[in-house]
C-alpha cells in the first residue's frame, strides 16, 4: 500500500494534474463583459497529500435575468506522467457545481472539436446529473507520456432575480492509477474549501 501511495504521489504535482481553465461568454454580450480569474486551488488528496490545481476562470461579470451564457473549459498539458511502478492512469474526472440561480441547458454540453490530444480527446464526455457537471476522460494515459484535456462547453440559463450573484464552483477531482502489483488505485482530491468558489457573475435586469 505504501508503494501505491508513492506511485500516485507523482501524479498530483502542479503539472501532474491535467489542469483545466474555465472560460465563459455571455450570448449577445461584448467580450469586455468577461474577466479572467486565476486560481491555484488547494487540494487535499487521498493519495499524494496536499496539492495545487491551477485554473484560469473567465466568466461574464454580468448576465441578464432570463438569458443564457456559455461556460467553456480549456485544458492545459499534463506534463510527463511517470513514477516507479506506474503503468498508466485513467478515468480522470473533474466535477463543477452548477451555480444556484441557474439551470443547466440539457444537451448543451459538448467537447470542442480540434482540442486536446488524441490519446484522451476521442473518448472525453460531459455528463450533467443533479446539478453537477462531470468532465470525464476515460482513456488510458501510459506512464512516460502526457496529455492535454480537450476543451468543453455547456450553457446555463439564468432564473435568479437581478442583484443576485451566480457562483461557479469546483467540487472534486479524481483519477485512477494502475501500478505494478497493486493494480488500480483511486485518488480523490477535494478542494479547500469544498466546493471551491471560482468565479461570480451578477444578474442584471433584461
Amino acid at each position: 500500500m505504501r508503494r501505491a501511495a508513492r506511485t500516485l504521489q507523482a501524479l498530483f504535482s502542479p503539472r501532474g494534474l491535467a489542469v483545466a481553465s474555465l472560460a465563459s461568454a455571455l450570448a449577445l454580450a461584448s467580450p469586455l463583459d468577461a474577466a479572467t480569474r486565476k486560481h491555484n486551488v488547494p487540494l487535499t488528496c487521498s493519495r499524494g497529500g496536499d496539492q495545487v490545481h491551477p485554473l484560469d476562470v473567465t466568466v461574464p461579470d454580468r448576465v441578464a435575468q432570463g438569458g443564457r451564457f456559455t461556460v467553456r473549459i480549456d485544458g492545459y498539458p499534463s506534463g510527463k506522467i511517470e513514477h516507479a511502478g506506474l503503468r498508466y492512469i485513467h478515468d480522470m474526472h473533474a466535477e463543477y457545481v452548477v451555480p444556484a440561480g441557474t439551470k443547466y441547458v440539457e444537451g448543451s454540453g459538448k467537447i470542442v472539436s480540434g482540442t486536446g490530444t488524441a490519446n484522451v480527446a476521442k473518448t472525453a464526455r460531459i455528463v450533467h446529473k443533479d446539478g453537477i457537471v462531470h468532465f470525464v476522460l476515460p482513456a488510458k494515459v501510459e506512464a512516460g507520456t502526457s496529455y492535454t484535456p480537450p476543451s468543453f462547453e455547456f450553457q446555463l440559463e439564468v432564473n435568479a432575480a437581478p442583484g443576485n450573484d451566480l457562483l461557479l464552483k469546483l467540487l472534486r477531482y479524481s483519477v485512477y492509477a494502475n501500478a505494478v502489483v497493486v493494480g488500480d488505485t483511486l485518488a480523490v482530491c477535494d478542494p479547500k474549501p469544498s466546493p471551491y468558489p471560482l468565479a461570480t457573475t451578477t444578474v442584471v435586469k433584461p
